[in-house]
C-alpha cells in the first residue's frame, strides 16, 4: 500500500543502489557528449535535443557517431530522457516490477503517482513500434515530456501508474 491507502501498480517498488545510479550518471554523461549537451542543460532543452536526435534517426536510419547500435541508442537516449524528467520536473529513479529480480529502472513523478520506463519507451520509438492511431510510428519524446509536467495534480487510483 502506498500513501493514503493507494495500492502500487507494481508489486515491487525499490530504491536503486549506488552502483546502478553511478552507471546511470555515466550513461547520462555519455549521451550528453554524443548530443553535444552540457551537464547544466535543463530538462526541457534536453528533451528537445533527444526529440531532434530521434527525428534524425527515424528520417535517415543512421545513428549519430558514438552509438554502437539501435539498442545502445535507446538505452543512452532513454537514460537521458529519465534524467531530463529528474532535472526539469523533479522525478526520481526507482526500480519497479514483479520482484527485486524482475524490476525495471524507471523514473517516477514527485508524488510517486506515475512512472515511466524510459529505455523501453525510446526503444519502442526507435524500432518503429510507437504506433499512432493512424498506424504510423510517432516520435512522442517532447510531447510526453510536456504532458508529464504537473501530472501529479490528477493522480490515478494506483501509485506508480505507468505512462508511455
Amino acid at each position: 500500500m502506498g500513501l493514503f491507502g493507494k495500492k502500487s501498480f507494481f508489486p515491487y517498488v525499490g530504491e536503486i543502489g549506488n552502483d546502478v545510479m553511478e552507471e546511470i550518471r555515466g550513461t547520462v554523461a555519455r549521451a550528453q557528449g554524443i548530443l553535444g549537451l552540457s551537464d547544466g542543460t535543463g530538462g526541457r532543452e534536453t528533451a528537445a535535443a533527444i526529440n531532434e536526435t530521434v527525428d534524425r534517426i527515424l528520417e535517415n536510419g543512421g545513428l549519430p557517431e558514438g552509438f554502437v547500435d539501435l539498442e545502445d541508442a535507446a538505452v543512452c537516449l532513454g537514460v537521458l530522457f529519465g534524467h531530463a524528467l529528474c532535472v526539469g520536473q523533479q522525478w526520481k529513479w526507482k526500480a519497479l516490477g514483479e520482484n527485486a529480480g524482475n524490476a525495471s529502472f524507471c523514473v517516477v513523478s514527485p508524488r510517486d503517482n506515475f512512472s515511466n520506463a524510459p529505455m523501453p519507451y525510446l526503444l519502442r520509438i526507435l524500432s518503429g513500434n510507437n504506433r499512432n492511431v493512424d498506424g504510423t510510428n510517432d516520435n512522442t519524446v517532447l510531447l510526453l515530456y510536456n504532458m508529464l509536467e504537473n501530472i501529479d495534480r490528477k493522480p490515478e487510483k494506483q501509485k506508480y501508474f505507468p505512462v508511455a
